[in-house]
């Protein structure tokens, strides 16, 4: 067995780890005994107030995280205490969905193991973030590493990914996450493709959706960036490549982890009703609000700034007893929106304008040391219409929310990652 062929099977399995070590810890979470009631958990002023008060405080992490879900995470892992699962919170006063408006996923995620290592929260967050990171780095390069053979190009590429984790780490908190799949599994993607090594390709393909659908638990949209990159690449190929039975293969890999959710919000349902309480927060993103305070980028008469309490704001006063991110929350948020299109819509025009203007300038700026080698080898086109499409829809968290580097970070660093492949097939061999 050659040398590249060996390092293919190593990292491949690593990636495997990685997955079935982070399905293992949710798993953990789900399958532990269901504890005794509201009575481990007391009404207590002293706790709410505490957290209320760690609310105004910056989380005690090394990296970045924001404050309030590291809150979340405390919550979730008090109500652990009474619930027997992290996906059911409680902040002294009620019990709630883990998360609430949140995505929950990394939320559960931390408590369950910290819980299992016998860590603090914020060491395992810390812990968890660097680990995700460095393996995908690893992982990635490994692939670029195949790719290339030439040290120049292997030396530039340290480089690259070392960038790119820095990146990573730099933002951290959910929205690494989103990322790190792809950086470790599209650099094996793209040598596979190139070599024409069909079956790889697509065992690789199924490997990165299965992580992809589970980290959109924690991150959510990730399995739609994924699914893009994955689908138009398997589209454009057809001609090389016939696409059924690749597409079938991340098909089946998406199943577990979406059962795996209906399992955990069954059970939080239940973990809910057995303390008195019910689930008020829809069981996903909160679309339509983050859509509606995105018009707040330029600040206006309808909506004043982005902010979550604008949205909040404008729902108490058509119907103050509708709870936070509930399913009639959304309706009265996409009612108010269309409305503001059809009163205002050069206003609308005019703030996504100025977002995708941002966003292209962003792009340009980092696609334009490799603008003459797009589209200009015939042989890879299905490379160019991948990455560039994909690029596209990761922009998508900055139109609909803001351009912030953290919502960015996906769409940044695979435009940083398409130029440096570019530039290295470019480079004169010798």
């Amino acid at each position: 067995m050659s040398f590249r062929r060996h390092l293919s099977l190593t990292v491949s399995k690593l990636f495997v780890l990685l997955v079935i070590q982070g399905a293992t810890a949710f798993c953990l979470n789900g399958n532990s005994p269901t504890q005794s009631g509201p009575g481990a958990c007391p009404y207590s002023d002293q706790i709410y107030d505490s957290d209320s008060s760690l609310m105004l405080r910056e989380p005690p992490t090394h990296l970045e995280l924001m404050t309030s879900r590291y809150v979340r995470m405390v919550q979730a892992a008090r109500g652990y205490q009474c619930s027997g699962t992290v996906s059911v919170g409680f902040d002294g006063h009620n019990f709630f969905q883990t998360g609430k408006s949140d995505d929950a996923g990394m939320m559960e995620l931390i408590p369950t193991g910290a819980r299992f290592i016998g860590m603090s929260l914020a060491k395992t967050y810390d812990l968890t973030i660097l680990t995700v990171v460095s393996l995908g780095i690893v992982i990635g390069y490994a692939g670029f590493w195949c790719l290339y053979p030439d040290w120049r190009r292997r030396a530039l590429g340290v480089v690259v990914f070392l960038c790119l984790g820095i990146a990573e780490a730099r933002i951290a908190d959910e929205y690494m996450f989103q990322v790190a799949p792809l950086i470790a599994g599209v650099p094996w993607l793209v040598y596979f493709g190139l070599t024409r090594r069909h079956l790889a390709l697509s065992a690789t393909a199924a490997l990165l959706a299965f992580c992809c659908s589970w980290i959109s638990l924690v991150r959510s949209g990730t399995i739609i960036i994924c699914m893009t990159f994955l689908l138009t690449m398997f589209a454009a190929r057809y001609r090389v490549q016939k696409p059924l039975f690749p597409l079938l293969l991340i098909t089946l890999a998406c199943i577990p982890s979406v059962l795996f959710e209906r399992s955990m919000i069954a059970r939080c349902d239940k973990a809910l009703a057995k303390v008195g309480a019910t689930a008020t927060a829809v069981n996903s993103h909160p679309f339509w609000h983050t859509l509606y305070i995105g018009l707040g980028f330029i600040p206006n008469s309808e909506v004043p700034e982005y902010r979550d309490g604008v949205a909040a704001e404008k729902v108490r006063s058509i119907d103050p007893t509708v709870p936070y991110t509930s399913a009639k929350y959304q309706a009265i948020l996409r009612r108010e929106l269309w409305s503001i299109v059809r009163r205002r819509p050069m206003l609308v025009i005019r703030i996504f304008a100025a977002k995708a203007a941002i966003i292209m300038l962003m792009a340009s700026i980092l696609l334009l040391p490799a603008w003459r080698l797009i589209f200009a080898e015939r042989a890879v086109l299905w490379l160019d219409a991948t990455f560039l499409l994909t690029i596209v829809m990761s922009s998508m968290n900055g139109i609909v929310a803001v351009p912030r580097t953290a919502y960015l970070l996906t769409f940044l660093c695979l435009a940083f990652l398409y130029t440096s492949i570019k530039l290295c097939r470019g480079m004169p061999v010798k």
